[in-house]
């Protein structure tokens, strides 16, 4: 099974590059997962994941609005549901792109406080540094099942 993660996320906005300290970490620990960095601008990589065919692919990305340390994989089948989002392409928009490419497309939020990605700032807080692992984990447990 060919899995896909796309990254998205800012890492000179301080922790709005907690998905690319996620990917950083899948490509050291999943080597089985094939990591796209989109960063500010995810449509970026649609032709390179088109090109890779994945059968999954998990988009994970920085979001705010909820509690923070809230780590979920959301089902954002309906377009109008809304996340906060700190880029351009809302998310469910994203995703409806994407599922395009592979119908099998799931996204991870993971919430920060947004003060934390309102400036200019290089790295992750320490709270996000402890939500990067604990989505690898989520990632690990993911990709369990889907090897099942």
């Amino acid at each position: 099974m060919k899995k896909a993660l796309l990254c998205v996320g800012n890492e000179l906005r301080g922790d709005d590059g907690v998905a690319i300290a996620v990917g950083r970490l899948v490509e050291e620990q999943l080597p089985q997962w094939k990591v796209f960095y989109g960063y500010d601008t995810p449509e970026d990589e649609f032709a390179h994941l088109r090109d890779f065919e994945p059968d999954v692919i998990v988009v994970v990305d920085a979001m705010s609005g909820f509690k923070e340390d809230k780590i979920e994989f959301l089902d954002l089948s309906d377009e109008r549901t809304y996340i906060y989002s700190t880029h351009n392409l809302p998310t469910p928009i994203l995703l409806s792109y994407l599922r395009d490419i592979c119908t099998k497309t799931i996204f991870l939020g993971i919430c920060v406080l947004l003060e934390n990605v309102l400036h200019f700032t290089e790295g992750l807080s320490e709270n996000a540094k402890t939500s990067a692992i604990t989505a690898l984990d989520k990632l690990k447990a993911f990709d369990a099942l889907l090897d099942a």
